[in-house]
This record gives C-alpha cells, sequence and structure tokens, in this order.
C-alpha cells in the first residue's frame, strides 16, 4: 500500500505519525511525504537565507513524525536552542540539514542522508531543490512575498504563486504520485501549506494522472489571515483553482469544546462548518464528502488524531469504506 501525504507545515506531521503507527502495529505502509519549502519564517527564514538553500523546517518536522520515537537522535532533533545568542531560536535538526547541504552540494542528498540518520519509516521529499518563494496576490489588489508575510488579517487572498515560478521537481516526487495507491492533501494551511506543493512543475499532470484515490484532509478551524469565513465547501473550492480532481473530503463531524472554540475566537480562528447543504455542495462539484469523529480529544488545542486519520486514508484506499458516489464512478473507481 503506497500513501503519499502532500503539506508541510504542523498538519501533515499529524497525518503522518498515524501512518507511522499503523505501520509498526501490522499493516506495513510504503509512505512518502511530499512537503513544501517555501517557508520564510523563524530559524528556517534565517538559515535559508544564510546557506541560500531552500526551507527545511517542514521538512524536519515530517522526519521527525515519521522517525521512531525511541531512537535518541530523534528528540534531540526536536531540541530548539535558547542560548547563546546567534543559536537561539534554531532548531538542530535545522543545523544538520544545512550542514548536510553545505557537505553534499544538493538538497535532495542532505534530505536523504538526514532520512537515513534518522532511520524513518517512510521517505520525505522536498517538492523542489529550487529555493522558492511564495507569494500572495490580495483581492484589495496588495501583494505580499514570503510564507511568513502572507497570513494578514482582513485580507482575503485572491491567488499565490512561486518565484521563480514553476520550479522543476525534486528527485522522487513525480514517481511517487505516478506510483501511490492513496495521495492525501493535509491536514494543513490552505495557501502555505498545501498549495505551494501543486505550483511545482509537473505535480500537477502527475496527480491528474494518478490512479490513486486522492482525498483532503478539511482543516478543523479557520485560519486568520488565510482562510477566515471559509467552510469545508470553500476550501475545496479554492485547492481545485490549482489541482484537480479530488475524490474525497474528510470532515470532522466532533463537537469541539464550548471553552475551546471561544479561545480561538478571540484570535479570529472559527470552526470549519460543513452543513448538510455543503455536503450536497460538496458532491455536485464531483468530491464525496466523508464525516468522521476527527478530533484527538485528548489535546488541549483542536488537532487532528492521527489514528483516526491514518485508519481512515488506508480504509479509503483500500476500498473498505466505498461511498455510493466511488461506485458509481465519479470518483476514480477505487
Amino acid at each position: 500500500m503506497r500513501i503519499v501525504g502532500i503539506g508541510g507545515g504542523t498538519g501533515l506531521p499529524v497525518l503522518l505519525s498515524g501512518l507511522r503507527e499503523l505501520s509498526e502495529e501490522g499493516q506495513p505502509l510504503d509512505i512518502t511525504a511530499i512537503v513544501t519549502v517555501a517557508d520564510s519564517g523563524g530559524s528556517t527564514g534565517a538559515l535559508r537565507d544564510a546557506f541560500n538553500m531552500p526551507a527545511m523546517g517542514d521538512l524536519r518536522k515530517c522526519m521527525i513524525s515519521l522517525a521512531a520515537e525511541k531512537a535518541v537522535l530523534t528528540s534531540v532533533c526536536r531540541h530548539r536552542f535558547k542560548h547563546p545568542d546567534g543559536f537561539a531560536g534554531h532548531s538542530l535538526g535545522n543545523l544538520i540539514l544545512s550542514a548536510l547541504y553545505q557537505m553534499s552540494g544538493s538538497f535532495a542528498d542532505a534530505v536523504r542522508q538526514a532520512c537515513e540518520l534518522l532511520q524513518l519509516l517512510g521517505r520525505v521529499l522536498p517538492a523542489t531543490e529550487a529555493p522558492v518563494t511564495l507569494c500572495a496576490l490580495y483581492e484589495d489588489g496588495g501583494v505580499a512575498r514570503g510564507e511568513a508575510n502572507i497570513p494578514q488579517p482582513g485580507r482575503r487572498i485572491s491567488r499565490v504563486w512561486l518565484e521563480p515560478q514553476s520550479p522543476p521537481a525534486a528527485p522522487g516526487v513525480i514517481e511517487a504520485l505516478e506510483q501511490a495507491d492513496a495521495i492525501v492533501m493535509g491536514p494543513g494551511s490552505l495557501y502555505t501549506s498545501i498549495v505551494p506543493n501543486f505550483l511545482v512543475d509537473g505535480v500537477p499532470l502527475a496527480f491528474q494522472r494518478s490512479k490513486a484515490t486522492r482525498i483532503y484532509i478539511s482543516n478543523l478551524m479557520t485560519q486568520p489571515g488565510e482562510t477566515e469565513g471559509y467552510s469545508a465547501l470553500n476550501h475545496i473550492q479554492s485547492l481545485l483553482e490549482y489541482v484537480s480532481p479530488v475524490d474525497v473530503c474528510l470532515l470532522n463531524s466532533s463537537n469541539v469544546g464550548t471553552g475551546v472554540a471561544e479561545r480561538y475566537l478571540k484570535s479570529g480562528s472559527r470552526i470549519v462548518q460543513c452543513k448538510t447543504a455543503d455536503e450536497d455542495a460538496i458532491r455536485r462539484i464531483g468530491v464525496v464528502p466523508v464525516a468522521a469523529p476527527l478530533l484527538n480529544v485528548e489535546e488541549t488545542k483542536v488537532r487532528h488524531d492521527p489514528a483516526t486519520l491514518a485508519r481512515l486514508v488506508v480504509s479509503l484506499a483500500r476500498g473498505l469504506i466505498r461511498a455510493p458516489e466511488i461506485i458509481c464512478g465519479q470518483g476514480n473507481g477505487r
């Protein structure tokens, strides 16, 4: 069973950790993560500017999610320096990736070597080896450059693009998409974690031609300055502007606690709504909505449950969950 996850940030690692645990429990999976390299903030932004390299922070997070939990190196890579000056804020994992890049001269080789060091149960691939800048055009006509500068509360995003445009895909990316049994987008930030991967040359076409079940995991909450006011339908409609088709959308049916929801509301984040009318509209655009209790009830923050996501994805890929629309051919027949 070949499963490819696409995204970045803190969302994709949640899915990957669930798939890793499922694979370790006796359901062997071939797991590949295709990860955006457009991050421009914090430790990642400072190192990419210093070494003129693609962003490595999201790759590091995905590697850790697929690494053996008990490995000493795994916990060390999570460490973030507090002192002395000059190292403050940097993750050791980011520094190791930067060192491997300097030693090898190839970003893809550096990522591969880091994966070997961590003994990953799977693969992590950068979407591209090119140092890219994510840009956004807002509906008010304004433009922002740099992933960290894009979320701006009160401004609605019209479209995003990479500079330079259509960078080449990194080695292994196209092949992973072509050979996948399931391709999973998210969870994660729509415009800054998921979409950037589809701005890489050849990725949308490989995705379109793939015989995999193509699954989008809807976010649990809207994101201030990025998807304010978006419903699940709005998320899918925006995604389809960059890549298609999408066969299935996984939606959360769990209730978010009132106290937690109110805390998020103070920062401008609301629960992603998906009412019956929205589900009907999702079906009309050719995507099958699948609702399930996806919330991790043990978290104080609103997070997807890794195990539930992994089981659902594998069940969909194996045809154990077969919505009528997929059987009738609106999906890809899996």
